[in-house]
């Protein structure tokens, strides 16, 4: 059996730690009744994980972990979807970043 490198364990950890952060994350949602978890279809569920997960990778541990997914409404979820659907495929902008932020810290105007 070939040694794993450092680094492919590294690369896996962090992973890991991604997708274990986002499942948590979209847990709170679905439990949080404001968010109206059934009216959402497979397409954005996969859609919402792929944009959570270039948020954790974006956002310092401490800010993601500050945000409560618990609190988000059906129309923040909506929001992220839509600013999602823009960039499929791309990396995240820093302007798209702060957009999301306001929506997941509920300091949009």
């Amino acid at each position: 059996m070939p040694r794993t490198s450092d680094d492919t364990l590294g690369r896996r950890r962090f992973q890991l730690s991604r997708d274990h952060a986002v499942e948590a994350a979209i847990e709170k949602i679905r439990r949080a009744p404001a968010a109206e978890w059934h009216s959402f279809s497979h397409a954005d569920y996969v859609l919402l994980r792929e944009i959570l997960g270039e948020l954790w990778i974006a956002l310092e541990r401490d800010r993601w972990d500050r945000y409560s997914f618990a609190t988000l409404t059906r129309r923040d979820l909506l929001d992220l979807l839509a600013l999602g659907r823009r960039l499929q495929g791309h990396t995240l902008p820093g302007a798209v970043v702060d957009e999301m932020e306001a929506i997941l810290s509920h300091a949009r105007q």
